[in-house]
């Protein structure tokens, strides 16, 4: 296991839709998801790690984990780059011009999105100004194994580091989300000890699952 570096993007992109992909931004493509993983590497408060196999020649990736240490503050430094989001954007509307179907499902989203983007940074703003009195939750934003290595501690270990690595930055609670059924892992995270969230349904139809573990405790 490493660090993921900005030459890993291709790879954990292709990892992503090809094995996590439930969702809008896989649905986007694997341009658009190697730049949305970017934010995280580009971020102060982004973690990513990728597990290769030492007996391959070119030492292939066979899973990866990207997530932060503090949620909070990697939105509000994300939202306040003018440059990421204009590149997340341009990657974005690419996207859609390549998928027409799709921009057309989409075009009932596009206002609410932007109004959600507004309040954010609106939000965001006042709590850069205000009182810093909630906790830091840390997200494990994606965990992918290739199906061959899936059972051999891979994912476990990306788990493992992850945690340890957001309770040393200071983080109180790791979240993470978790599509319900084949697609999914609950089973997953529930052998390792993450409790039971909130579970819900998508537009798109999706059962999500949300699990959390508390870092100031035992695990």
């Amino acid at each position: 296991m490493r660090p993921a570096g900005y030459g890993d993007l291709a790879t954990t992109a292709r990892t992503h839709v090809e094995f996590l992909p439930v969702g809008l931004f896989p649905s986007l493509g694997t341009r658009f998801v190697r730049r949305w993983h970017r934010t995280y590497l580009d971020s102060r408060h982004g973690v990513g790690y990728v597990v290769t196999d030492p007996t391959e020649p070119h030492a292939d990736i066979v899973g990866f984990l990207l997530g932060t240490t503090d949620q909070a503050a990697h939105m509000a430094a994300l939202l306040a780059d003018r440059r990421a989001l204009a590149s997340l954007a341009a990657a974005g509307a690419g996207a859609l011009g390549r998928r027409p179907r799709l921009a057309r499902q989409l075009s009932s989203r596009v206002v609410p999105w932007a109004r959600q983007i507004a309040q954010r940074r609106s939000g965001q703003s006042a709590a850069a100004d205000g009182p810093a009195d909630k906790p830091q939750v840390a997200v494990m934003v994606a965990v992918a194994v290739r199906p061959q290595w899936r059972g051999s501690g891979v994912g476990a270990e990306l788990v493992r580091r992850f945690v340890e690595d957001a309770r040393r930055a200071g983080a109180a609670e790791a979240e993470l989300v978790t599509p319900v059924g084949s697609a999914g892992a609950t089973g997953f995270y529930e052998r390792l000890g993450w409790e039971l969230g909130p579970c819900w349904h998508t537009r798109d139809g999706d059962q999500l699952q949300a699990y959390r573990q508390r870092l100031d405790a035992d695990d």
